[in-house]
């Protein structure tokens, strides 16, 4: 099964042990967006998926699919 954008969001997330509700207020938005986006409810917007991956330390392309690699690093 592919992984969809929330499935990655979810894997990043616990890798550095935070909650959604963490990982929204540092991306400022509500905790119910947060669900939202990660329950694939919701479509984010191009900015939040850089706020994401900035937070996360992974590449928008990872977070998109386009790319494997979990690591920012890997995927420069």
């Amino acid at each position: 099964m592919k992984e969809m954008l929330g499935d990655r969001i979810r894997i990043a997330r616990a890798r550095l042990h935070i909650t959604q509700a963490e990982l929204a207020r540092r991306i400022h938005i509500s905790a119910t967006a947060m669900h939202a986006i990660e329950s694939g409810g919701a479509d984010p917007r191009a900015s939040r998926i850089a706020a994401l991956a900035a937070v996360l330390g992974v590449s928008t392309d990872y977070l998109l699919g386009m790319d494997t690699s979990e690591d920012e690093e890997d995927a420069a």
